[in-house]
């Protein structure tokens, strides 16, 4: 007896969990970015001072946004990742630019706060 059956087996990536650790991650990823540039700006203003010194960490988060953009660009089109789902992508590419803005920040010489 040949019966063919349509069931599809259970798929890891429509696990609902996906997606709250994608937000996560990735909000992980611009607090350690653009947290000091907000930060200092914040200061700034509140005590009056000239924002000269914000203008070396917004280097900083820059190279932070263009490393992490140049780490992840060809992961994201590598054949492994793309045949993810997409919440289990954004996941596991949120928690890699999570590693790579504090890797990159503690790379530099930062200026003083």
């Amino acid at each position: 007896m040949n019966v063919k059956r349509n069931v599809e087996p259970h798929d890891l990536g429509d696990w609902a969990g996906w997606f709250p650790l994608a937000v996560l991650f990735w909000s992980w990823a611009a607090l350690l970015v653009f947290g000091p540039v907000v930060l200092l700006a914040v200061l700034s203003v509140a005590w009056a001072q000239p924002m000269t010194s914000l203008a070396p960490w917004a280097r900083v988060a820059v190279l932070q946004v263009g490393v992490t953009a140049a780490v992840l660009a060809p992961l994201r089109f590598a054949p492994g990742v793309r045949r993810l789902a997409r919440p289990a992508r954004f996941a596991s590419l949120g928690f890699l630019a999570g590693a790579v803005a504090p890797a990159v920040l503690l790379c530099l010489d930062l200026p003083p706060l």
